[in-house]
Formats: structure tokens, C-alpha cells, sequence
């Protein structure tokens, strides 16, 4: 029997260029996020952490906050095993060989090699597959050989994408989907990808302890693993670990500007903590002079209310350029043309032609947002 908590992707020193006023505060929620997995792998009582890669950001980072990690895995109860990633790979600059690093306690283990290590007290054995470059073509879980025989529980250690179309990249160190079984694993604890994702319950990524940016859907967990014996399904748990919220708002701008930020503001109002919330508000549709005047407002508002970041990413088109646009093409346009006199609030008179302008306003704004789309 086993119990590990499964981690990977602290990006320790990530420089968060994208949100550059909140970078530091970024920073500390990671190291803080760390010390509450630690805490958590502490109450759980369990056999081992382990770190599937990138637990810096690069090979660059300080070695100020070389000891500030080492603080957070001295606290853990049960021995720490830090795989290297392709952010903080074994190459002759790495992390790993600095001094400050070798001074860590003793029960911070490396896995810098292929050969497997076994966990005290559990019958258990961790195949790593450390990365020693940032890109790669081969598959890192290679080197693990054909399948084997034996009672020991079998927990594979590897950063890289597994291969699956569309999710993989071909220099992206590709694992290939019949590791598990062609190794004869029990778990396969992967590092790379930030949002937590299981794939045929016996091999997981744990996702990113703490989120990195806007989107990264299933960030900000851990996974608790936990097996009973060689062969057994592996019972996995998510574990939030993330101390940070993002938060991206959607609004419509051809509802009407003012129904929308109405809508912002109630939404931001019931947020329980601001201050560790970071906001992008993605608009879309048709707008107008007013609403620009009014978004801008409402940054500086928002910004007001202790935000630890708000952005606006506008994907709205000025409804003048909409309409312009809908009347330079419905000249060249038999389909448009016919859309229009569909459209239009009167009968069209033979020998003129009909303009955008003789449309109902609202069919009118459709058909801009319309044309709007295809022109992208």
C-alpha cells in the first residue's frame, strides 16, 4: 500500500510578464501555495511527495529562492522525490548542481537518473525519467524498457506530453499512450501540463500547484494517489491547492454597454476576496463611442475595489466600422444585396438601390456583426 501526493509545475520565479503589476504578488502565492501542499500532505499522512518536474522556472532563478523551496519541502513528513522538467532540466547550468540546492535535507531526494528507486516502508518503486535539455524529440519513458515481472507497486516519474493528437507538440518530449502497460506501471505521475487531466485512470497530470495565467482550466490541485498493491486501480483525489482566482467575464457589447458592466460590477461585488482575484473582461460584438468612454471607467473603478489585477481584452468591433463595412460590400454582393431589401423597413423602389441604412436598426446590427465575422 501507498499514499503519495502527486505534484508537478511550481515554476518557482516565474516572471508573469502578462500581468506585470501583480508579477510579485504571483511569486509569493506560489510559495504559498507550496507550503499549503506541504501541509496537506502532512495531514494526509502520506508515504511520499513527489514532484514530476519544473519546479523552478528556469535555470536562472536565484538562489534566494533556492532556499525558500528548500524551507517549504524541509517541512515535509514524508520523503520528497523532484524529478527534473525541461524548465529546470539536468543540463551543465542546472539548478541541481549548485551548491545551494546539495544542501538540502536529506530527505529531498533527486531523481537524476533512470534507475528506480524504491519508497521506504511501501514496496514501492519510482521509475524516473529526469529531462536533461528543454526540448525533445524522444520519448523520456523509453529508457524504462519492456514490461517486467514482479510484486513491487510500479510508479513511472516522467515530464512531456503524452501523444495525443492535438495535445502534443513533436519536440515536446512525446510519451507514448502505451507506457503504462508497456512498462508494467501501476501510476504514471506526469509533470507539463498545467490543467489536472487522467488519461484511462492509471496515468495523470497533476495540473500546476497554483495557476499561471488566464484559461488554465484544472489548475491550482494536486493529486492524491493511492494504491493498494501491485496491479490495483490507483484511487486518485484532487487536492485545491491554489491560493490565487482567475477570473475571465464575457460581455456581449451589442446587448447594450450599459447592461453589461451593470452586470461586471454585480458579479465583482459578490467576490469574496479581491484582492487575490485577477479579472480579464473579453468583450465581443458591435460598440460603440459611448461604450469605449464607459469601459475605461470601469477600469479604473474595478482597479479601486482592490483587484489584484483587472486587463481588457477587446474583441468588439466600433459599430461605424461594422456598418461601414456591410455598405462597401452589399454593392458587390447579390446575396447581401437581397438580404438587405429582405431587411428593409420599406419596400424598395425600382431603379434605387436599397443601403444598409433602409434596414431596421436591429437587423442592421445583426448583419454588420455578421459581416464582421466573416472580414476576421
Amino acid at each position: 500500500m501507498i499514499r503519495l501526493l502527486h505534484t508537478a509545475d511550481w515554476q518557482m520565479g516565474l516572471r508573469a510578464k502578462h500581468v506585470a503589476g501583480a508579477a510579485g504578488a504571483i511569486r509569493d502565492a506560489r510559495l504559498d501555495a507550496a507550503r499549503q501542499l506541504i501541509q496537506t500532505a502532512n495531514t494526509r499522512s502520506v508515504d511520499a511527495v513527489v514532484l514530476a518536474g519544473d519546479i523552478f522556472e528556469d535555470t536562472s532563478v536565484g538562489d534566494r529562492l533556492v532556499h525558500e523551496v528548500l524551507t517549504v519541502l524541509k517541512a515535509s513528513r514524508a520523503p520528497v522525490y523532484v524529478l527534473p522538467g525541461n524548465h529546470d532540466p539536468l543540463t551543465p547550468d542546472s539548478v541541481y548542481l549548485r551548491p545551494s540546492w546539495k544542501g538540502r535535507p536529506p530527505h529531498v531526494h533527486m531523481l537524476d537518473s533512470d534507475k528506480g528507486v524504491s519508497i521506504p516502508g511501501t514496496g514501492a518503486l519510482l521509475l524516473p525519467a529526469p529531462l536533461r535539455q528543454k526540448k525533445g524529440l524522444k520519448d523520456p519513458t523509453a529508457t524504462w524498457g519492456p514490461r517486467v515481472e514482479g510484486n513491487d507497486i510500479r510508479i513511472g516519474v516522467a515530464h512531456g506530453s503524452l501523444r495525443i493528437e492535438g495535445k502534443h507538440a513533436a519536440d515536446d518530449f512525446p510519451i507514448a499512450l502505451d507506457t503504462v502497460t508497456r512498462s508494467n506501471l501501476d501510476y504514471l505521475a506526469l509533470g507539463h501540463w498545467h490543467g489536472q487531466y487522467v488519461h484511462q485512470k492509471r496515468a495523470a497530470y497533476s495540473g500546476t500547484h497554483e495557476a499561471t495565467k488566464f484559461g488554465e482550466d484544472g489548475a491550482g490541485q494536486a493529486l492524491l494517489v493511492e494504491i493498494a498493491s501491485h496491479g490495483a486501480m490507483p484511487q486518485l483525489t484532487a487536492i485545491p491547492t491554489g491560493t490565487l482566482t482567475w477570473k475571465t467575464l464575457e460581455l456581449d457589447m451589442s446587448l447594450g454597454g450599459g447592461l453589461e458592466l451593470a452586470r461586471v460590477r454585480t458579479a465583482v461585488s459578490e467576490w469574496t476576496s479581491p484582492e487575490k482575484t485577477l479579472l480579464r473582461l473579453r468583450t465581443r460584438g458591435t460598440s460603440s463611442e459611448e461604450d469605449t468612454a464607459a469601459l475605461n471607467a470601469l477600469l479604473d473603478e474595478l482597479h479601486g475595489q482592490g483587484l489584484l489585477h483587472v486587463e481588457l481584452d477587446r474583441q468588439d468591433v466600433p459599430r461605424q466600422a461594422a456598418e461601414g463595412r456591410l455598405a462597401e460590400l452589399v454593392p458587390s454582393s447579390a446575396l447581401l444585396t437581397a438580404l438587405v431589401e429582405s431587411l428593409s423597413a420599406k419596400a424598395p423602389v425600382p431603379g434605387i438601390p436599397v443601403t444598409p441604412e433602409a434596414i431596421q436598426p436591429a437587423a442592421r446590427q445583426l448583419l454588420s456583426e455578421f459581416v464582421m465575422e466573416i472580414w476576421k
